[in-house]
């Protein structure tokens, strides 16, 4: 019986990590951009024409919780591209 349920369950988990990592990369900002913490991503969109306007902005953001992400400029490119498409 323990046999039987560890297997279906890590069969399950098997199943389902391939879906975990279709996740986009704009999906780390919609974290805290939801409009309590930061600015909602739709309101990002409205003030960020481009792609490179979004990322400029967040460079240059004083916040320190952005501290994080400012120096991975790779992920902030593709965040960028994904929010303002």
């Amino acid at each position: 019986m323990k046999k039987t349920l560890l297997t279906m369950t890590t069969v399950a988990l098997v199943a389902l990590m391939p879906s975990l990592s279709i996740a986009g990369e704009s999906d780390t900002c919609k974290g805290c951009h939801n409009g309590s913490v930061a600015p909602a991503v739709d309101a990002l969109k409205t003030k960020f024409k481009t792609a490179d306007a979004l990322v400029a902005g967040a460079k240059s953001s004083q916040n320190p919780m952005m501290k994080a992400i400012q120096g991975d400029e790779a992920k902030l490119k593709a965040a960028a591209a994904e929010i303002t498409k």
